[in-house]
């Protein structure tokens, strides 16, 4: 074979050879820079690649001029001379040593040399760096770092005087240092904590010495410091990481900028450099995208809004990404794409919804502006999440995807209101598609699952799950979604231990401990611990104030008021303590979108004061206007509910709680329905019910239980205990006992009844 290439080598001409040479060395390029990709090889492989191929490329050039055949004249007449026409006496040319040399065998071996030297050179770079032995160790191989270990990131300090390029430089390291996979940087409203508990104000400036005495006080291992200088017109910038107990400084690097304008670069190198000796994959260290491709005339806005996407579908770091998207819309307040992004955000996570409402309709003002993708995008979140229009929402979607089939915001919103009205069978494959087209985003995975939970398919959601994890092995919210699917499953016990793992790793991000807090607050609840879900509540409510945020912090307080009045039955508790959260928070000081009227109507309801509900009610729908309501069927025809069966009416309270019984959340009003049934006289009817909130797989169930599949146990095992259907009353009184065997002191009477009689029902059919 080797032959045969020399010989049809000899044959062409040089040209020819030289083409061949530079595609062969353009398929080892791309090769290298696949496989560089592929298995997070160093940055310097595929440049190594090039210089040995340029080294190569003169010497394939000397071999083809040395060579016999190669530029040579043929024969006139275009005919090679035969072997017959040579003469037999005339001796061969004689050959010098070069020609022993610039031989195609010897220029084959040579760079097959070549590529097995770089090959040989790149794995024992890697194996060193990964098993910490010489100069390219990391800090996680050696042991210096624990992975994703959180440290504290120190206020750049200026000595050019210049503050606000000290901050500036802080900001964009910042958001480099967040992209890593090795270590994590404190949040700031972790710093913020921390300053307050040392009685310092949340807003000092965190500077080297600062941040160093924050971590000692938090066990934390180490904090990176930097400086800018000034030196003959040049910016020179350093960084640093550095142990927060001895101040030991692991790893330095230094980068100079010819002026102002490079001193991001300059950063970006810098940051680079450090994640590189800290212990990030190669792989990430190349994960930077282009910019995404909205309208905005602000290159620094689409900046911030490229690096928030970032933030929030792949590290699910919203807090993060609604502070870039706010940075995005003051630096082009036109910018309809990121106001779109942030009111999707703010109201996704139970934010201000005056601020997302406000956000939202920005987006739509500036619509006429937009390309037609954004244009649509637009208009379908402001019709589905402000007024309420989820027709309009529909259509403007699938128009988007008539344009492109794979456009994935398209298929997740589309997705998304279909979950919002149960179909979640229609939901799913547009989930699945959205995966297809773009796996880079969490957020396809974590809905696609939710919507399998809906249709009761558990396994493959854990399947679904499974490959969420090996996806984002970091992302701290697949703690949340594995604690939904067990919750679904009722098993509480794989929840519970989800949510407290998650609140142990993710303490420096008070994000992700609120909304865990809230969810281990809820399992609790549903197992009769309410001592210990009320410190959880509080504590995350407490959190809600911090981040100003009131409304959200009132409902945390009239959540625990339901708890008093439904589950301890304590009326008079469970009223003083709403009384007080709205003289802590009045209604007039929180913004009227944010004002938790329909939690209040029916607490007030329920609490046996239809008057304060209806009162309520009327305030609400004087203060906002029918075009901001959205879609509040659910909670409009609860709280009617509520207060017909407070008044007496209970007929009515089941035409409304029937109508109630819509929206993705499939068990919330079926417990008062069921109630409403009991009191109507319809005890067959209220059994049913009973049995549906059991047994419809309910994907937030996590969340929306609070008690009511204790109450709902407890119930059935009486109803068909007053029946005389033992078995099932045997079945129910077993499972209710299992469920709050740990509750509290002051429900473990109901227990122990439940106990008792279960124990007489097998003394008495055995």
């Amino acid at each position: 074979m080797l032959k045969r290439l020399i010989h049809e080598i000899h044959r062409r001409s040089l040209w020819q050879v030289l083409a061949l040479y530079l595609g062969a060395s353009w398929l080892v390029l791309q090769a290298v820079d696949t496989l560089a990709g592929a298995l997070s090889l160093p940055e310097w492989a595929p440049p190594l690649a090039l210089f040995l191929l340029i080294v190569g490329f003169p010497i394939v050039l000397a071999t083809a001029f040395v060579q016999e055949g190669i530029g040579r004249e043929p024969a006139q007449g275009g005919a090679e001379p035969s072997p017959a026409a040579a003469s037999p006496a005339a001796p061969e040319p004689r050959k010098g040593a070069h020609h022993k040399i610039f031989t195609w065998r010897n220029a084959l071996i040579g760079g097959l040399a070549s590529l097995t030297l770089l090959g040989a050179l790149t794995i024992a770079y890697m194996v060193t760096r990964t098993l910490g032995v010489g100069p390219a160790a990391t800090l996680v191989a050696r042991g210096v770092l624990e992975e994703r270990a959180t440290i504290i990131l120190a206020e750049f300090d200026s000595r050019t005087g210049d503050s606000l390029l000290a901050r500036a430089a802080t900001e964009a390291f910042r958001i480099d240092l967040s992209q890593s996979d090795a270590i994590r940087v404190a949040a700031p409203a972790f710093i913020a904590q921390a300053l307050r508990r040392m009685e310092r104000s949340p807003d000092a400036e965190v500077d080297y010495e600062l941040a160093r005495e924050i971590a000692q006080r938090e066990g934390i291992v180490a904090i990176v410091g930097g400086d800018i200088n000034s030196a003959g017109g040049k910016f020179v910038l350093a960084a640093r990481l550095t142990s927060a107990e001895t101040g030991e400084e692991f790893a330095a690097f230094r980068e100079t900028a010819k002026d102002s304008s490079e001193i991001v670069p300059a950063i970006d190198k810098l940051s680079k450099r450090l994640r590189e000796r800290i212990g990030d994959s190669y792989r990430s260290l190349r994960a930077d995208k282009p910019l995404e491709k909205v309208t905005t005339g602000n290159l620094a806005a689409l900046r911030k809004y490229s690096q928030a996407l970032q933030a929030i579908h792949s590290r699910s770091d919203v807090s993060r990404g609604i502070a870039l998207l706010e940075e995005a819309v003051v630096l082009d307040s036109s910018f309809a794409m990121a106001w779109r992004k942030l009111g999707v955000e703010l109201r996704n996570r139970g934010q201000s919804r005056d601020r997302a409402v406000e956000a939202l309709s920005k987006a739509f003002e500036y619509r006429d502006r937009l390309t037609e993708r954004e244009r649509y995008l637009a208009m379908a979140t402001y019709y589905n999440q402000v007024s309420g229009d989820r027709d309009r929402a529909i259509t403007a979607y699938q128009n988007l995807l008539d344009i492109d089939p794979d456009d994935t915001w398209a298929l997740n919103n589309l997705a998304g209101i279909y979950m919002s009205v149960r179909e979640f069978e229609r939901a799913q494959p547009l989930y699945e598609r959205a995966i297809r087209a773009d796996s880079s985003s969490a957020s396809y995975y974590q809905n696609a699952q939710i919507s399998l939970v809906g249709q009761g398919k558990f396994a493959e959601a854990e399947t679904l799950l499974d490959a969420q994890r090996d996806r984002f092995p970091e992302n701290p919210t697949n703690r949340v979604y594995s604690a939904l699917l067990e919750a679904a499953r009722w098993n509480y016990d794989g929840a519970e231990s989800e949510l407290r793992a998650m609140i142990e790793e993710t303490r420096a991000i008070p994000i992700f401990v609120n909304q865990a807090q809230f969810g281990l607050a809820s399992v609790l609840t549903s197992r009769g611990r309410l001592a210990e879900a009320e410190s959880y509540r509080s504590e995350a409510s407490a959190q809600n104030e911090e981040r100003g945020v009131p409304g959200a912090a009132l409902g945390g307080y009239i959540g625990e008021a339901f708890v008093d009045l439904v589950l301890r039955g304590d009326t008079a508790t469970a009223i003083d303590r709403v009384d007080s959260a709205l003289v802590l928070h009045p209604l007039s000081d929180v913004s009227p979108l944010d004002r938790p009227y329909f939690q209040l109507a029916a607490f007030y309801a329920i609490a046996g004061d239809p008057r304060r509900a209806r009162q309520l009610w009327r305030e609400y729908e004087a203060e906002i206007g029918p075009d901001l309501r959205g879609d509040d069927e659910m909670a409009r025809h609860t709280v009617q509910g509520a207060i017909a069966f407070a008044e007496g009416q209970y007929g009515e309270a089941v035409d409304e709680y029937r109508r109630s019984d819509v929206g993705e959340c499939v068990t919330c009003t079926l417990y008062p329905l069921a109630r409403a049934y009991e009191a109507s006289g319809q005890p067959d009817s209220a059994r049913s019910v009973y049995e549906q909130l059991l047994s419809r797989p309910d994907p937030v169930r996590l969340f929306a239980d609070q008690g009511a599949g204790a109450l709902t146990l407890e119930r059935l095992g009486q109803l068909y205990d007053e029946r005389g259907d033992w078995e099932k009353a045997a079945e129910y009184y077993a499972r209710f006992v299992e469920l709050w065997k740990n509750a509290d002191p002051e429900l473990q009477p109901r227990v122990e009844a439940a106990q008792q009689r279960l124990n007489e029902i097998f003394a008495e059919r055995g």
